[in-house]
């Protein structure tokens, strides 16, 4: 793909020690001859954390560019590398890091220049969103639409850091950073999909809805920014429904341009590579950085009014009876022989969070989605 950046050149690439092609003089397996080298623009994609980021710093002191799709690392040390970057009068790029192909990070960006952020998240993840269709439209068990994603490239061996809501949750904390300068590092609610069967989609079609997992963020009144990532049982009707297969949909929303959509592939080799391609031209084109100097850490508040929700739950019978003062005013849907089907009255995000900490902590077997009237 390099070859549509003419103007650019592989200077070298790192690979493993013991993997360098001694055929290919440009394959290296030391950071010391990519430190070594004249090259400007280092592009990172190794994933993870160790050694990621002391290589990234590394590079950086030796007065190299980086662009990252490494959304682990810049969640963790992007604030410190930013400072790095802007000390040594470098770029520090990573808009591959989020929804892949989709330039949500870049919007936000150049949207933060003249407008209000107020709202930014949506479907963040391929390979939750490929289980969920699976499983929704081919009635698929969970375990044979992990497999099947397995199988098709979309999921790791280790699926975990997607089915529990981890990688979408890194992905809202670029969002925070890039939309409201906060890194956000506590008080983050996360529930994955890997509570859920089969049933809780023949319920919800019952219903005229479907599940599907979301990450958001945005301005709560109260001043503070909030922050999660849940399912939501979302009407046949609406945009998110409609994204299937491995496919992501990130919006955000300005006090001026309103609601802005984009829909596309959100992972893969080449959606992935096309992002940081877009990223060498950006700093071709003089881009310094997607942060502001003032981007601190801090918490989220997901207590705020913009946070009340009402909640679709599957819980046992014999817990359900002991918790019903805790699930508050509900709608029973279906009672199975050992579940019951609930729409919980309105609570906020921290509190559904919690509840559902505390009865599986009981013993009690519980999924819950967002559900949205």
């Amino acid at each position: 793909m390099l070859a549509s950046c003419p103007e650019h050149q592989i200077d070298q690439i790192l690979v493993r020690q013991g993997h360098a092609d001694t055929q290919k003089d440009y394959m290296v397996d030391s950071i010391e001859d990519v430190l070594d080298s004249d090259s400007q623009l280092v592009i990172e994609c190794m994933g993870g954390i160790d050694p990621a980021f002391e290589y990234v710093r590394m590079c950086m002191e030796a007065g190299k560019s980086i662009i990252t799709a490494n959304k682990a690392l810049v969640a963790s040390h992007g604030i410190e590398l930013e400072a790095l970057a802007r000390r040594k009068g470098l770029s520090f790029l990573f808009s591959a890091a989020c929804g892949g192909a989709i330039p949500i990070l870049q919007n936000l960006f150049l949207a933060r220049q003249t407008d209000q952020i107020l709202w930014a998240g949506g479907i963040l993840n391929g390979t939750t969103n490929y289980i969920l269709d699976a499983m929704d439209k081919r009635s698929l068990s969970f375990e044979q639409a992990l497999t099947e994603a397995q199988n098709l490239g979309y999921a790791e061996s280790d699926p975990t850091a997607d089915i529990t809501g981890l990688d979408t949750l890194r992905k809202v904390q670029l969002l925070d950073m890039v939309a409201f300068n906060l890194l956000p590092e506590s008080s983050f609610d996360m529930e994955g999909i890997q509570h859920i069967k089969t049933d809780d989609f023949e319920v919800a079609k019952k219903l005229g809805y479907t599940i599907r997992l979301v990450g958001r963020t945005g301005l709560a009144q109260n001043g503070g920014v909030y922050a999660y990532v849940e399912p939501i049982l979302c009407s046949w009707s609406s945009q998110y429904a409609g994204v299937g297969t491995n496919l992501n949909l990130a919006q955000y929303k300005g006090e001026n341009c309103g609601v802005m959509t984009l829909c596309g592939q959100g992972a893969g080799r080449y959606p992935t590579a096309s992002a940081v391609l877009r990223d060498v031209s950006s700093v071709s084109s003089g881009q310094k950085s997607m942060l502001e100097g003032s981007c601190t850490k801090g918490a989220v508040t997901n207590d705020a009014i913009e946070c009340l929700k009402r909640y679709f739950i599957r819980i046992d019978n014999a817990y359900f009876e002991l918790l019903g003062s805790v699930l508050r005013t509900s709608n029973v849907i279906e009672r199975k022989e050992n579940e019951v089907y609930l729409v919980a009255g309105e609570m906020n995000v921290k509190e559904m969070h919690e509840n559902a900490r505390n009865m599986r902590a009981q013993g009690a077997r519980v999924f819950f989605a967002e559900y949205e009237d």
